[in-house]
């Protein structure tokens, strides 16, 4: 009896199996069964057949209702294979195909953490930085409210937080050289460009600083001013007290 169970039980788990497989290629070879085969790639995680199964889509059913679908899975099974280039290209593609499509928000989104990716692999080359920081400005700007502008303002602070540390940190060595001209144009890029970011206290401290050292009261006194009356509660501005 346990036997016979046994085998019954391998039978149907057979069964369910080339059931489950007959499914995805079902009507494969037609836009649908394409569509829900590639589909199907990408609830598995495989993205980059995901990404192959899609490459002729557009090409093979030019006036399928799942051309444009198949266009946008395309661009997320990119992204997710790490394809990062072709993410981009992908995106663009969509963005001057379908522009208005509901889903524009995530593709722009899609763009720029495409983009947001390749900084750290081009950490030399700026170019990466400035696409990221424009594809996450131009979300926020025209979808204001969506999931993805909010997502995207988080990586945008982020971003903008690590460069302006990155100025800080040259503008400490100038002011530590001596370099009084040098360093106050890096703190004042920093409060004229990151006013958001938290470092703008400081950076007012030391331009305020540099200012002084160069001789420049007027200037020192602006600053001072503008730290006392914005921040009144920073540390900066007790610091400013002792050291001016």
């Amino acid at each position: 009896m346990i036997a016979h169970m046994s085998r019954f039980l391998c039978v149907f788990s057979l069964f369910l199996l080339v059931s489950c497989a007959s499914e995805v290629v079902l009507n494969k070879g037609t836009a649908e069964g394409d569509y829900n085969h590639a589909k199907y790639l990408l609830d598995q995680g495989v993205y980059g057949k995901a990404n192959v199964a899609l490459r002729k889509f557009s090409t093979d059913y030019p006036y399928s209702k799942y051309v444009v679908k198949a266009d946008l899975l395309r661009v997320y099974a990119a992204y997710k294979a790490e394809e990062y280039i072709l993410a981009e290209t992908l995106a663009e593609n969509f963005l001057s195909k379908h522009p208005t499509y509901p889903d524009i928000p995530y593709i722009k989104y899609l763009l720029a953490m495409s983009y947001y990716q390749q900084i750290e692999e081009s950490s030399q080359d700026q170019t990466y930085t400035k696409s990221t920081i424009d594809a996450f400005e131009r979300l926020l700007k025209e979808h204001p409210d969506s999931h993805y502008a909010k997502e995207g303002l988080q990586h945008l602070n982020r971003l903008y937080t690590q460069l302006a540390e990155k100025e800080m940190h040259v503008g400490h060595y100038y002011f530590g050289q001596k370099r009084y001209v040098a360093s106050a144009n890096r703190f004042l890029y920093v409060v004229e460009h990151y006013q958001t970011i938290s470092v703008i206290e400081e950076a007012m401290y030391y331009l305020t600083l540099s200012y002084n050292a160069l001789k420049m009261p007027s200037h020192a006194h602006d600053i001072a001013q503008l730290l006392r009356h914005n921040y009144p509660n920073s540390k900066w501005v007790s610091k400013l007290s002792k050291d001016i």
